[in-house]
Order: structure tokens, then C-alpha cells, then sequence
């Protein structure tokens, strides 16, 4: 499995205080949720998915690494309200999902994220950038209304995204009440299929942000 920048990152953030934790549209392969039990043997991840075809692959991985007891995987979606008490989750955990959000999908969701988290939990968030090659192709078509961007990969299918500025994704986690913490820019060559086994042909560019939610 190919390893990833940015998801590294993220994992680098957890302390041994960080035992709840939600994942946000689960990652690849499960790759991420797996590394993070791992890691801490009384740490329990609930990863959240809309796709029943990625969460059943996920799953038979999972069960494989024999980490069924410390991973759960539920189908639902976060501009839903989430099944979860408040101050639930010490971490949560959400690279390359919160761009497939429009506008107001991305307010309700966050809000819902602030809810459950902690106070003084740590919320890592990675988004797809304005500056991607998909997001400049003259070709696409942008509404303004919603912020997404519409456009046709090299194999002819089409994708829908909210590329982010570092001022956007900000402004949209500031006003869900969240505190900044860092933000970074980067390029990475992601995966182009689930299982993590082969490299995209283009490079892309993130946006990489840790918020807090306040004390």
C-alpha cells in the first residue's frame, strides 16, 4: 500500500490522550483507521462512510488485521445530524472528504463536527486546492451559489468538487467556531483507486488545516 503525506501527517497528531476518535469518510483501504489502533490498543475509531462499496472492502481489511474490536464503520452522512452525544470524540480525523461539500452542506457539517468534538480536541481537515490542474481546466463549469466546480477527468468522468482557497476553508471552520491552528500548503501525488495500490497521473495540490475547538 502507498503511503501518503498528508495522511502521515495527520496521524503524527495524535497523543496517547487521543482514544476516541471519528474518521470522517473512511479512508482508503481503511489505511488510516487501521495505523491509528495500532498505534494505541485501547483507542476506538468510528469511520463514517456513503459509499457501501468502500466500507465493505474496508471492512474485510479490517477484519483481516483482526482490528474489528477497536474499528467500527457506519454508513451515514455528516450533513445529517450524527448519532453521537455531545463532547463525544477526542480527534477527528477528515482528509479529502469536506471538498465533495457545498456550501451550505459544508456549514451543517461543520457545525456538527464542533458539536461532537471535545473541548480542546483537535479537528484535522484536508481539502483539494484552487490551485489543482482539475480546478484550472477553462473547461469546468463553476457555480457560484453552491462553490462547486464541475469537471471531466483524463478518462472521461466527471467529478464534482468545492476547491478550496486557505482563506475559504478558514473562514468556513472560524465560523463553526473553531480556532486555527495551523495551516499548510502542499503538493501530493494521491492514489487513483481505493485500494492504494497505484499512483494518480497528475499531482495535486492541498490545503492542510488543524483547528481547536476552544476550552
Amino acid at each position: 500500500m502507498i503511503t501518503s503525506t498528508s495522511e502521515n501527517n495527520g496521524l503524527a497528531l495524535l497523543t496517547d490522550q487521543d482514544l476516541q476518535i471519528y474518521s470522517i469518510g473512511i479512508s482508503s483501504a481503511g489505511s488510516a483507521e487501521i495505523r491509528m489502533a495500532k498505534i494505541h490498543p485501547a483507542r476506538r475509531i468510528t469511520a463514517s462512510t456513503i459509499d457501501l462499496e468502500g466500507a465493505e472492502f474496508a471492512q474485510r481489511i479490517i477484519q483481516e488485521q483482526h482490528l474489528s474490536d477497536q474499528i467500527t464503520i457506519k454508513i451515514e452522512s455528516i450533513i445529517e445530524k450524527l448519532p453521537y452525544a455531545d463532547a463525544f470524540f477526542d480527534f477527528i480525523y477528515a482528509r479529502l472528504v469536506l471538498h465533495y461539500l457545498s456550501k451550505d452542506q459544508l456549514t451543517l457539517a461543520l457545525k456538527e463536527i464542533f458539536r461532537v468534538l471535545k473541548k480542546g480536541g483537535k479537528f484535522y481537515v484536508v481539502v483539494r486546492s484552487t490551485n489543482c490542474p482539475d480546478a484550472k481546466d477553462p473547461k469546468n463549469t463553476h457555480d457560484l451559489q453552491t462553490g462547486m466546480t464541475t469537471y471531466i477527468s483524463p478518462q472521461g468522468y466527471s467529478f464534482t468538487r468545492f476547491f478550496h482557497t486557505k482563506e475559504t476553508i478558514q473562514d468556513y471552520l472560524k465560523s463553526a467556531g473553531f480556532q486555527i491552528q495551523h495551516v499548510n500548503a502542499y503538493q501530493e501525488q494521491l492514489c487513483s483507486d481505493f485500494q492504494r495500490t497505484q499512483l494518480a497521473t497528475s499531482i495535486d495540490a492541498l490545503i492542510e488545516v488543524l483547528a481547536i475547538k476552544p476550552l
